[in-house]
């Protein structure tokens, strides 16, 4: 079973994605972050395989949180989510660690 966790500051967003995911018999969505501070403090507690993390969110956005992520938890990985094809930031995240990114 692949868990993952779920970071979007939009409900909706993280609402279609579960249920996208829970189609598949071996993902579980353990646990959904409305922000980069929360999904951090949520690592240690749920042990997700896989963060799924939009890159545009407010407080700690997902390229601050990958980095944090990355450095404490570096066997997890992260997939960046983003609506924009904003190659910066991309390769951004990719430098700091991230898995590879999904355009929503």
């Amino acid at each position: 079973m692949i868990k993952v966790m779920l970071v979007d500051d939009q409900t909706l967003v993280r609402q279609g994605v579960k249920s996208l995911l829970s189609l598949a018999e071996s993902i579980e969505v353990v646990a959904e972050a409305l922000d980069g501070q929360q999904a951090i403090d949520m690592i240690p507690l749920v042990q997700p395989d896989v963060v799924l993390m939009d890159i545009n969110m407010p407080e700690v956005n997902g390229i601050e949180g990958l980095r944090i992520i990355k450095t404490n938890h570096p066997e997890v990985k992260v997939l960046m989510q983003t609506a924009f094809d904003d190659s910066d930031k991309i390769f951004t995240c990719i430098i700091n660690g991230a898995s590879g990114y999904i355009l929503k």
